[in-house]
């Protein structure tokens, strides 16, 4: 009789640890990342009354089962129901959730040196630290930047505490850095029909040739003799040999095709000179020559119109553009190494309209200059062609990219800009402000927000408008970690039957969940199943009860017999 009454209270006990779980449960329905639990039941031990036998064929009896009689029931386990639960939004770049298998790593709990949770309910406190609940989370910070812009971190160290507004391999991560400006590339169009605004270039003077005495009374004049040798007319030779007459050596440089008309000039009648013009193919309104100082002073009447004889290479420019009224143009935004901004305007100008191989061609000189007193620029001029079907020219002759030079006066360092015209073309249109860029170069900024990628890298959005990486939070698998230990706070710690920690994994890889921001893992936590379990166990608790009040009765009785 007693032994039934015990067996009662083993079977309250046993259904009060399972109502405690249930509660437990229930009270942690909106438990960010919550794992409910479940209780499993095992009988204690039987008494034997008798043993089993086995059938006598002898005596023709059958075997017998053992008699035996259970004291009651005891709480074998509680189990951690590890499936991942529903996600909810909220709209809070900070908030992170699992989707799949994996624990975040966070520090500064009392149990171990790392603790580990499915909360994601992320921040930041004051000195930059990414924490949830108060614990810091681990990852990595040490990265490289790939030649694609992506960025690689070294997941091969052991985790530490994130901080998202400086560490020692990067530093100050609340600022970001300012970059020079090293490419601009222009595209759009100019127009096709604006008028051709360069002026042929010219060689020598009458005033020149007078003063250098060249001698020369005719275009029948042998020349070789005294000029023999061989001058370079736009990058082509033409050779003067002995016997050559001027109207000779005329001949051979228009038949050079090098860019030029020759003609005589007769100057003051005794002494003449061969005048260049350009004609704008191959160069615009140019003319480049070099020879011997003789040559360059007496048969072409000192080309640059001065009196100075002593240069081996002349250069005679024709151009005549309006900087005022440019055909066409668009302003760079450029920033120096320290993020200072300057605009350089690109001007562009129609300059001749020639035939080359029978094709035709159109040469448009540009211009880049900056009002900015703070900015000196060179080489910033240039000339560019199209061809009869409005397509930019790209080859020996013509370019499309270029090199400017900017050197700030402020101390920044000096640096280039790669100017790309390759995507400029020419056709018909109205208006000279077609022209757009793009370039690249920005100024400091700091940091405004942060986001976090579904491979657990943090970027930093700055006011510049860069994204640069903060951080990357680590995951940790274990091989079973139903068997981890809770220790309150949403916080689960290694023990015996879960497996150790063997590092920080990165999302997504060996079988851990990827990252979902903006979310937030809710409890697993089944209410209708609670509510169903409770009232089982409430069922099972009173029939417990009526076990040792049936059994009191009876002791009653038999006491009452004896009275």
């Amino acid at each position: 009789m007693m032994s039934s009454i015990y067996s009662g209270v083993s079977g309250l006990k046993a259904q009060q640890t399972k109502l405690d779980v249930i509660g437990n449960n229930i009270s942690n329905v909106s438990t960010i990342g919550y794992k409910s639990q479940t209780v499993s039941f095992a009988d204690l031990l039987s008494q034997t009354i008798s043993g089993s036998t086995t059938a006598n064929a002898a005596t023709g009896t059958g075997g017998t089962n053992a008699k035996q009689i259970g004291t009651g029931v005891s709480v074998a386990s509680t189990s951690t129901n590890i499936a991942t639960g529903s996600t909810q939004s909220t709209g809070n770049s900070s908030d992170v959730s699992i989707s799949g298998s994996g624990y975040f790593i966070v520090q500064g709990g009392s149990s171990g040196e790392y603790q580990f949770t499915r909360a994601g309910n992320f921040g930041v406190d004051s000195s930059g630290n990414l924490t949830v609940n108060g614990y810091t989370v681990c990852g990595w910070m040490d990265c490289t930047e790939n030649a694609d812009g992506t960025y690689t971190y070294n997941t091969q160290t052991d985790v530490e505490p994130i901080n998202i507004f400086s560490d020692s391999y990067t530093g100050n991560k609340k600022i970001s850095a300012p970059a020079a400006t090293s490419t601009a590339t222009v595209s759009g169009s100019v127009d096709s029909g604006a008028d051709a605004q360069a002026a042929a270039a010219t060689t020598g003077s009458a005033a020149n040739a007078t003063l250098n005495a060249t001698g020369l009374t005719a275009v029948t004049d042998d020349a070789g003799t005294t000029f023999a040798g061989t001058i370079t007319v736009n990058g082509t030779s033409v050779t003067i040999t002995a016997g050559d007459t001027v109207q000779t050596i005329i001949d051979n440089i228009n038949a050079a095709g090098a860019g030029v008309t020759a003609a005589w000039n007769a100057g003051d009648g005794s002494n003449g000179y061969i005048k260049l013009t350009s004609t704008a193919t191959g160069i615009t309104a140019a003319i480049e020559l070099g020879g011997t100082n003789d040559t360059l002073a007496k048969l072409f009447g000192a080309i640059d119109g001065t009196t100075d004889t002593t240069s081996t290479s002349v250069s005679a420019a024709g151009t005549n553009y309006d900087s005022s009224n440019p055909d066409a143009t668009t302003t760079l935004q450029v920033y120096d190494a320290l993020g200072n901004s300057y605009d350089v305007q690109v001007n562009l100008y129609k300059s001749q309209v020639t035939t080359s191989d029978g094709q035709s061609v159109t040469s448009w000189y540009w211009e880049a200059a900056s009002s900015d007193s703070g900015l000196v620029l060179s080489n910033n001029s240039g000339t560019v062609a199209f061809d009869g079907n409005g397509k930019i020219v790209d080859n020996d002759t013509y370019d499309t990219s270029f090199t400017l030079s900017l050197t700030p006066t402020n101390g920044a360092a000096a640096s280039t800009v790669t100017l790309d015209l390759s995507k400029v073309s020419s056709y018909a249109s109205s208006s000279s402000d077609s022209l757009t860029n793009v370039t690249d170069g920005y100024a400091s900024g700091t940091l405004e927000d942060y986001t976090i990628g579904t491979d657990g890298i943090i970027y930093g959005t700055y006011s510049n408008g860069q994204t640069e990486p903060l951080g990357m939070i680590a995951l940790a698998t274990f091989t079973n970690p139903a068997g981890l230990e809770k220790i309150g706070s949403s916080l689960y710690v290694t023990s015996n039957n879960s497996g150790n920690f063997t590092g920080g994994v990165v999302a997504g890889t060996n079988g851990t969940g990827s990252l979902s921001a903006g979310t937030l893992e809710m409890s697993n936590v089944d209410l209708s199943e609670q509510f169903s379990e409770m009232m089982i166990t409430q069922r099972a608790y009173q029939a417990s009860s009526k076990i040792i009040s049936a059994a009191d009765e009876c002791l009653k009785a038999a006491i009452n017999m004896a009275g």
